[in-house]
């Protein structure tokens, strides 16, 4: 993509980058900043947490000491 005119140009003049405003300029291209409103419409519906029942669970400890014991083998 070629600039449209070149730095070589008397027409042209350099902008500090401190003095530019990057929102600005997209804003020259047609982008514009979405509102809060927007923001939320894209962001969907707020998620809720349903819970149906809560079961019993066996703590993992406590199933690990229960299990059956397994007979070590030693190599010689």
């Amino acid at each position: 993509m070629r600039p449209s005119y070149s730095i070589l140009d008397p027409s042209f003049r350099y902008v500090p980058a401190v003095a530019t405003s990057v929102a600005e300029t997209w804003r020259r291209f047609g982008w514009r900043p979405t509102t809060d409103e927007e923001r939320r419409s894209l962001r969907g519906p707020a998620v809720t947490l349903v819970v149906d029942e809560i079961g019993r669970a066996r703590p993992i400890r406590l199933a690990a000491s229960q299990a059956r014991p397994r007979a070590l083998t030693v190599a010689a």
